[in-house]
């Protein structure tokens, strides 16, 4: 075959792998890391039958990588790290130091090449596994929740550092090749803060109000790519880059509009990803070296639950909220897999060490999700800081998004006694409900496991009041799949009303222009009172 036609084929069959292989993941309540790696596996050189050429998929798996770190980006969220205090904050890079260091001394005593660079790879945990263990143990929305999120995003800061020093060659790594690539990663932070502040900031308002879906990802999409290129241009990395440029975008523009926007591509590309770095296992080296890692699994495990159970437990978490903060943390993934990757890449890695880490790390993930399962329902349920019966879920109306529309339509229908729940991704808002005496949900409102949370066979109608039109049709597509006939929706624009009427929408309304006609009918009434004899 000639190249263009290898090249169709292999990323046809990866898609078509890591399409069935994540179906798979998800039906058997895992994330979908673990089916794409096995895909990457199953079409590798390592493995019979179709073997993909590495070649070909690694520049679409760039790509993935850059809109990954992109994507986590986003998640960044200064507000939620300061939701956990500072004591958190120590107690987690603590435990990360620690948990590096006993799979560092483990890997040594089992001859590893490099059980340095092995460790500081299993210092982090994975965010998006993370959450959604969160979601299962239901305690997203509570202490522990929020304590997790705050947490997790220390580590993923924590792992963008950790990236620069695992990226540079073994040669380089003296105390000032180390404080250069940091100068260098703290000059492209505080370049990219201040042009975020300024330029982007009025940029991204603009495209926001303005601009439609197809424009907005082409924007975001640019911003990624072009961050990522100065970051390499920086002398840093490609994921250095696109990390950074995500958490200034959700600085500027909000994250939750923007991964709406991003997320169907972003995750097209990180499943290519996933399967090219699954393309890399070699099988049988996971089989040579299955002592190594399961005993690194199972340490890696242990010391997981120690010691951030321990650092649940300094931030005055109860037992059973400080085990479902500890699962939540358990769990290796997506930053892993880039840690081992760059590490590879710069020689501070080799093949049989990258097979260690993706075998231990599906190990914790399965783990992890079993663990999440048993406990589904249970810990929740002893967790006494914002306890919350199950029945507190049961309601008539569901609120996405609690803005000023949101509170309005809230406090109008509990002062008629309808029973509200309230999804909102800012956590000052979700407290804010709270003090209302709302059952208030922490999460992104158009996550589907976020609202299979919310919405139960007794609700009858959904609000869904976030100022973005494309997400808000998702969320009429989703609750009317499932049979719930009344959905209001909010529109941008007057013209995007019939979008949302099309997805399925009872009715949808633009704020503003209610509000203007509102405002129009009072100065018709006092019109018609100043004529009056």
């Amino acid at each position: 075959m000639d190249a263009t036609t290898t090249f169709v084929a292999d990323v046809t069959v990866a898609l078509i792998a890591g399409s069935i292989a994540g179906a798979a993941s998800r039906a058997a309540r895992v994330t979908p890391i673990v089916g794409y790696l096995a895909a990457g596996i199953v079409i590798g050189p390592f493995t019979p039958g179709y073997i993909a050429h590495g070649a070909n998929l690694s520049g679409l798996a760039e790509l993935g990588l850059i809109f990954l770190l992109f994507s986590l980006g986003l998640g960044f969220s200064l507000r939620e790290l300061r939701e956990g205090g500072v004591a958190a904050v120590l107690g987690n890079l603590a435990a990360m130091a620690a948990c590096a260091a006993v799979v560092w001394f483990a890997a040594a005593r089992f001859g590893v090449v490099h059980p340095l660079t092995l460790g500081l790879a299993f210092a982090v945990s994975s965010t998006a596994v993370g959450v959604t263990l969160l979601q299962t143990l239901g305690v997203l929305a509570r202490r522990p929740g929020h304590l997790a999120i705050g947490v997790l995003i220390v580590q993923d800061l924590v792992a963008v550092l950790i990236l620069v020093i695992t990226s540079t060659p073994a040669s380089q790594l003296t105390i000032a090749g180390l404080m250069l690539p940091l100068a260098r990663a703290a000059i492209f932070v505080a370049f990219a803060l201040t042009l975020g502040a300024t330029v982007l900031h009025r940029v991204f308002t603009l495209a926001l109000r303005r601009a439609g879906r197809d424009l907005l990802v082409v924007i975001f999409s640019a911003v990624a790519l072009a961050a990522a290129w100065l970051g390499h241009l920086a002398g840093l990395t490609f994921e250095f880059g696109a990390f950074v440029a995500g958490a200034v975008t959700s600085e500027a523009a909000g994250s939750i509009m923007v991964q709406n926007v991003v997320r169907p591509f972003r995750e097209l590309f990180v499943m290519l990803f996933f399967v090219s770095m699954g393309t890399l296992v070699d099988v049988s080296s996971i089989v040579a070296n299955w002592r190594i890692v399961a005993f690194i699994a199972l340490i890696a495990i242990g010391a997981r639950l120690l010691l951030w159970s321990g650092a649940g437990r300094t931030v005055k978490l109860a037992n059973p909220a400080a085990l479902a903060f500890s699962i939540a943390l358990l769990p290796m993934g997506e930053f892993n897999i880039v840690l081992g990757n760059a590490s590879f890449a710069a020689g501070r890695l080799n093949r049989a060490e990258i097979a260690i880490l993706v075998g231990a790390g599906m190990i914790t993930i399965l783990v992890s999700a079993l663990a999440a399962s048993l406990g589904r329902g249970k810990i929740g349920r002893f967790e006494s800081d914002h306890a919350e019966s199950s029945q507190a879920r049961v309601s008539d109306v569901t609120i996405v998004g609690y803005g000023r529309v949101g509170q309005t339509v809230a406090a109008m229908l509990v002062e008629r006694d309808v029973r509200v729940v309230v999804v909102e991704h800012d956590a000052e808002l979700v407290r804010l409900a709270q003090r209302a005496g709302l059952a208030a949900t922490f999460g992104d409102g158009g996550d589907p496991d976020v609202l299979e949370s919310v919405v139960s066979n007794e609700t009858k109608v959904v609000l869904t009041s976030i100022p973005d039109t494309a997400a808000n049709a998702a969320i009429v597509r989703w609750a009317r799949a499932r049979n719930i006939e009344a959905v209001v929706a909010r529109a941008a624009r007057l013209e995007e009303i019939p979008r949302l009427v099309d997805a399925g929408a009872l009715a949808a309304l633009v704020p503003e222009i209610e509000g203007a006609r509102a405002f129009g009918a009072a100065v018709l009434r006092a019109l018609e009172e100043s004529a009056a004899p």
